[in-house]
């Protein structure tokens, strides 16, 4: 089926377009003691993408690439990229000034931000900035106040999308068991696998689970995944970011063993320089940033962005906002008896014939009460 190993650790960190040192000061009044009129608009719409930085090969890329692609197509649209963070130090300071430096002259018609690390910093700038316009990409909690009133809010159906990348587990396994690795052990991260420990359950599918504490460790996500494989796990689905390139790789060790990869098209990401790594990746659980992105910076084009400012919103399976990558070595390795059990899931998910557990919804109290029971329902040590 597969596989020559081979490791391939790109980290690719472009698009790094300024420095953190504050905009110039704005024009000296003109000699008639007004001050300097604005440029006139040329009809380019502008939009600023604030991230920490790119080369994570999931998560940020997903974004990134999407501003890159909307940039470079003829649509009158100019995206710039901001690599922010790239230490992941998170400090206000710095961020703040980077809000700063593209907020205070008005130049952007949209500034884009978000991540549940960061989106504190742009709940700030929508404060501090009441006339720019904002969009927090993919948002963790809102203000108590609630959603700013100049920014608009998206999250994704990650209960629906774990749902369908546990119905795909459970008609792929030969072994019976199968695994997830989660890089971090909090309610946001657990909702991606709430569905998915919900249907295996209801399948009767053994899982293992493995919260490893890191979004970037490879060498400690490629020992949790093989510890994985040897209590028989032959499915294995990554949910951690660029630490999953050590789960993709111990994968790869493994003819019998599938992974499954999560936020962008992970076999179309390697093929061509690592075949290891892409085709041991059956599908890819995808957290479709780009499509909402896109969407998002046509409506700022077509002037109708202002009727999505002061919502947030979920963008599941009917919006195309999550679900898996059906791309060309997806449909030819898995059977049509899967894909079709899998276009079924699909369909019951997205027209709610099927009620997924969504743990992110519950309370402190619920969550604490519950989640351990959806959790540990059909789980092994």
């Amino acid at each position: 089926m597969k596989k020559l190993l081979s490791v391939l650790l790109a980290v690719l960190m472009v698009f790094a377009l300024f420095g953190c040192s504050k905009k110039e000061e704005a024009p000296a009044p003109a000699d008639n003691g007004s001050e300097a009129a604005p440029a006139e608009d040329d009809g380019v719409t502008k939009i600023a993408v604030l991230l920490p930085f790119t080369g994570d090969q999931s998560y940020f890329d997903t974004l990134a690439n999407a501003a890159r692609e909307v940039d470079a197509a003829d649509n009158n649209i100019k995206v710039d990229l901001f690599e922010c963070d790239p230490n992941g130090e998170a400090a206000e300071s710095n961020w703040m000034n980077w809000f700063d430096n593209v907020c205070e002259d008005g130049e952007y018609d949209l500034v884009v931000s978000g991540n549940g690390t960061y989106e504190g910093f742009l709940y700030q700038a929508c404060e501090k900035y009441p006339d720019q316009k904002f969009y927090n990409f993919d948002y963790t909690s809102t203000p108590e106040s609630g959603v700013p009133a100049n920014c608009y809010c998206v999250d994704w159906a990650l209960d629906d999308l774990g749902y369908v990348v546990g119905a795909l587990s459970a008609a792929v396994t030969k072994t019976g068991t199968v695994g997830v690795v989660v890089g971090m052990d909090n309610q946001g991260m657990n909702q991606f696998i709430s569905g998915y420990c919900q249907v295996l359950a209801d399948k009767g599918v053994k899982y293992v689970i493995s919260y490893p504490g890191s979004f970037t460790d490879t060498a400690l996500g490629k020992e949790v995944t093989s510890s994985m494989i040897d209590k028989g796990a032959d499915v294995i689905w990554q949910v951690a970011g660029g630490l999953g390139n050590g789960v993709i790789d111990a994968c790869s060790e493994h003819d019998d063993v599938w992974c499954i990869g999560v936020d962008q098209d992970q076999h179309a990401q390697f093929a061509g320089t690592n075949e290891a790594w892409a085709n041991t990746i059956l599908t890819s659980a995808l957290k479709n940033t780009n499509v909402a992105f896109k969407a998002v910076c046509d409506m700022v084009a077509a002037g109708t962005y202002d009727e999505k400012l002061g919502k947030a919103e979920s963008w599941g399976i009917a919006l195309n906002g999550v679900g898996l990558a059906e791309n060309d070595f997806y449909l030819a390795n898995a059977s049509e008896e899967v894909r079709n059990a899998v276009a079924e899931t699909l369909a019951k998910v997205a027209s709610g014939e099927v009620e997924v557990v969504d743990c992110k919804v519950w309370d402190e109290a619920t969550y604490a009460a519950e989640w351990p029971k959806v959790r540990d329902a059909n789980r092994i040590d």
